[in-house]
């Protein structure tokens, strides 16, 4: 059987289905084939936190609409877990937790009798500490049980015309930080800020990495004579950083895991 239809015959068997929303690749898939299958039982919350750009939020939002699907964002204080704040090796664990229960008791209020997350096939070959906090929580994973890769959900959104199919992974901002490095909505904002100039000067697939006052960005190769640009770097320094650089090794998803 296609894993599309797979994925449509499966989501059909909820009554009402909450979808963990951001916009990104993944959850706009499921979003879509969530309301495919269950129309209005299908509805989206988006969690806003300091670790998700306002850009983001505002252009998830929108997508929802277009899709056709109720969509709440939910203002949470993700910096509340102590464990998140200084950023030990699980936070992301700790953060999805505090996340996916406030999603929860969010969607129960709203009738929902499952919540689900955007985790596919992929997700499982690399370092992902929120994925025991979404299988501990009760979260159901549609896209991985369906056997979609990344691969499959580009492929099926293009085919189904997502404005998402060809948009760069992200991860939240707070992955932009060294572990055991204290996160502040000030570091956080100065890396938003960084990776705004950049998306606007077209570098979409690009992280800023905060040490301290240094900033190190990550590019794909191919840009790099591009960001070496007087312009660039000046507009980077004014943002409050003492140094910046460019990685050598160019862009690596993950790169602070290693």
């Amino acid at each position: 059987m296609d894993k599309l239809e797979l994925l449509r015959q499966n989501l059909s068997q909820y009554a009402r289905l909450c979808v963990c929303f951001s916009g990104g690749v993944d959850s706009t898939l499921l979003l879509r084939v969530a309301h495919d299958a269950l129309g209005d039982n299908a509805f989206a919350i988006l969690a806003d936190t300091v670790f998700i750009p306002r850009r983001e939020v505002e252009e998830a939002t929108a997508l929802a609409r277009t899709i056709g699907a109720e969509c709440r964002v939910l203002i949470l204080n993700a910096l509340g877990p102590e464990q998140v704040r200084y950023n030990d090796k699980r936070r992301c664990y700790y953060c999805k937790r505090n996340i996916f229960t406030a999603i929860q008791a969010k969607a129960l209020e709203l009738g929902a009798t499952a919540v689900a997350d955007g985790q596919n096939c992929d997700d499982a070959l690399v370092y992902r500490p929120g994925s025991q906090a979404a299988s501990e929580l009760g979260v159901v994973s549609p896209l991985a049980e369906a056997g979609l890769t990344k691969a499959d959900i580009r492929r099926y959104s293009q085919e189904l015309g997502l404005p998402t199919w060809n948009k760069p992974a992200y991860a939240c901002l707070a992955s932009r930080l060294p572990y055991d490095t204290e996160v502040t909505p000030q570091a956080l904002g100065m890396i938003e800020q960084a990776e705004i100039l950049l998306h606007d000067r077209g570098f979409l697939n690009v992280r800023a990495r905060l040490h301290g006052d240094l900033l190190r960005v990550e590019a794909p190769p191919v840009d790099f004579a591009g960001i070496l640009n007087a312009d660039i770097i000046a507009g980077l320094k004014n943002i409050g950083f003492r140094y910046v650089t460019l990685d050598m090794e160019g862009f690596r998803s993950g790169s602070m895991d290693s």
